[in-house]
């Protein structure tokens, strides 16, 4: 009997193996170590401290748009190639800095460690190393960020929310929401709003994490779409998200800074990432929200999936990771 549950479970663990997911050398392997949005970056000290280091500082450090405070896309730490050892192997993200006979620059997943992304790059030169770096520079950055976001979406499914939400079902919308988040309303058919504690870490207090989900009309071509962003935001919030004093208290979109707008995909279909602060009018709360509006044409609407945080007095980024990483598991049907 033993022998037979044996082998049912080995068969168990190939079957995951050919869908996509852990191979039976992925369950041998350490949990990997550190934070997400953090690279250990293995490079020599004269390649770090030169026009290289320099190079890859530019690119893995640029601030996030949207934030309050300024916010780098990547903690990073660096350790020579001599003090690689086993200790440094099980980190979640690695990147080789170093000169080296050929050019190269390629990922791996999950070599020492899981989950784990590895990125090398290596050139002949230092001045080849720079070259490299800023033609990659997106790819380097999407490798790590791509590679994080998947790490916290996979927890997530081992780990959602099931309960029936009337307004996502309503909407045509499905998401992978984690269970630690509550329902604050779901208006059977317009509006959802959801929302997380952050307790425990750098976070104290009265500080959360939300998602609100809804529809708008779809963006009149003749004026600028980040008006039109706006405009849905501010009208929701005074219609749903309000302050102590109901009346005269309500979230809007921080008139002193400009959020940022760009062109992306959800589910398949175009949608616009903006990113900005938000503030609650006659009230001193604000704080960064992260908003994706997909055109939604076969429905004649947008569909609007947003993520908001409040965490006064700490840094935000990790936090609006979470939500990207979450509202990017949108379907729409």
């Amino acid at each position: 009997m033993k022998k037979i549950i044996t082998l049912l479970a080995f068969l168990l663990i190939i079957a995951c193996g050919d869908n996509g997911k852990k191979t039976n050398n992925d369950y041998t392997k350490p949990s990997s170590t550190g934070r997400i949005n953090h690279v250990v970056v293995v490079v020599e000290p004269d390649v770090w401290k030169g026009s290289a280091g320099d190079a890859l500082r530019e690119v893995i450090q640029e601030p996030i748009p949207g934030l309050p405070q300024v916010e780098y896309q990547f903690g990073v730490s660096t350790i020579p190639s001599s003090a690689f050892t086993k200790m440094f192997k099980n980190s979640r993200n690695l990147l080789f800095l170093q000169l080296a006979d050929n050019e190269k620059l390629e990922s791996s997943t999950n070599k020492y460690a899981q989950p784990q992304t590895i990125l090398e790059i290596k050139a002949t030169s230092v001045e080849n190393l720079v070259n490299l770096i800023h033609a990659k520079a997106n790819e380097i950055v999407n490798t790590f960020k791509d590679g994080d976001l998947k790490s916290i979406q996979q927890e997530v499914v081992e780990n959602k929310y099931t309960q029936k939400i009337n307004a996502l079902t309503k909407l045509g919308v499905t998401m992978d929401i984690p269970s630690k988040y509550r329902m604050v309303m779901d208006t059977l058919g317009s509006f959802m709003w959801m929302r997380s504690h952050i307790a425990g870490g750098i976070a104290t207090g009265d500080q959360t994490n939300n998602i609100i989900v809804y529809q708008a009309p779809l963006f009149d071509d003749n004026k600028p779409v980040l008006d039109q962003i706006i405009k849905n935001r501010d009208s929701i919030g005074k219609a749903y998200i309000r302050g102590n004093d109901t009346e005269k208290m309500y979230m809007i979109t921080e008139a002193a800074r400009t959020p940022s707008v760009k062109i992306t995909t959800i589910d398949g279909k175009k949608a616009y990432e903006s990113r900005g602060t938000w503030e609650v009018f006659n009230a001193f709360n604000a704080g960064p929200f992260l908003n994706y509006s997909v055109v939604d044409k076969k429905n004649n609407r947008v569909v609007v999936i947003e993520g908001f945080n409040y965490a006064p007095s700490v840094n935000k980024r990790d936090f609006v990771f979470e939500l990207e990483a979450i509202l990017k598991t949108a379907k729409i049907n």
